[in-house]
């Protein structure tokens, strides 16, 4: 009889670890799948006609540099050179950085901006600056991204007309246009003016000595706190209105 006990006893011990390595596997295996579900969700994944519109964006550009070498080597977009998108739920493309570095050697996209871009309606911040798009117009249609903040197109070989396109971009707060080649029409408030929500305007090295209308525009801007009009051609003198901040030569 206490034979049969210890044997019990010796067969309860054993079994307990037993039932504890079974529930521990168990555990795991409901676990695992559920942490990687929840990573993925996680992660921001970008869409894929986003992604499809970048990838034709890129055929329109000439990488001399093989700058945008991660565009369509990387499933997800959203970890491309260049390319940041939202938050953890959507993935949408919210910004796009492509600016060329002021070092040595100069590395600068070139080519031309093509429409593919609109598929990024959600695009709040737009860097360009520091390329080389050879003269071409900035294109119209950049004037249907309505949610851009952010547009820096400075010293990136920019010419022709500015597109008065532009003055639908009624959110955007940062504007850099300098360093380029427009040829500025006479009325700059045809498109400027509607640009209610801008902080920081540079058009410096832009010839506006034929735009009449340019201090009365300047001043109609209600939110604008930085101005820079370096070497504009200007012949009016500059009165600007309190606490606007002027640099101008």
């Amino acid at each position: 009889m206490k034979l049969h006990k210890a044997c019990t006893g010796l067969s309860s011990n054993i079994q307990l670890p037993l039932h504890l390595l079974l529930l521990l596997l168990f555990l795991l295996y409901v676990e695992v799948p559920a942490a990687a579900a929840a990573a993925n969700i996680s992660s921001p994944r970008c869409i894929e006609r986003e992604r499809q519109a970048l990838l034709i964006f890129k055929r329109s550009l000439v990488d001399d540099y093989g700058r945008l070498s991660s565009w369509g080597t990387q499933e997800d977009c959203c970890n491309w050179i260049g390319v940041h998108c939202s938050n953890r739920t959507t993935g949408h493309v919210l910004k796009l950085d492509l600016h060329a570095e002021y070092v040595f050697p100069h590395r600068p996209l070139r080519g031309k901006l093509s429409p593919p871009l609109l598929e990024l309606q959600h695009l709040t911040y737009l860097d360009l600056h520091n390329n080389d798009f050879g003269g071409n117009p900035i294109p119209g249609f950049i004037g249907s991204l309505s949610k851009l903040k952010h547009l820096h197109l400075s010293d990136a070989n920019f010419g022709g007309n500015i597109p008065h396109q532009l003055g639908n971009l009624s959110n955007l707060h940062y504007l850099d246009l300098s360093s380029n080649y427009f040829s500025v029409e006479s009325q700059l408030g045809y498109w400027l003016s509607h640009l209610s929500s801008l902080t920081y305007l540079d058009m410096s090295g832009v010839n506006l000595g034929s735009a009449f209308d340019w201090l009365h525009t300047i001043k109609s801007l209600p939110s604008l706190s930085v101005l820079r009009l370096i070497d504009c051609q200007l012949s009016e003198s500059v009165k600007s209105p309190s606490p606007l901040s002027l640099i101008n030569n």
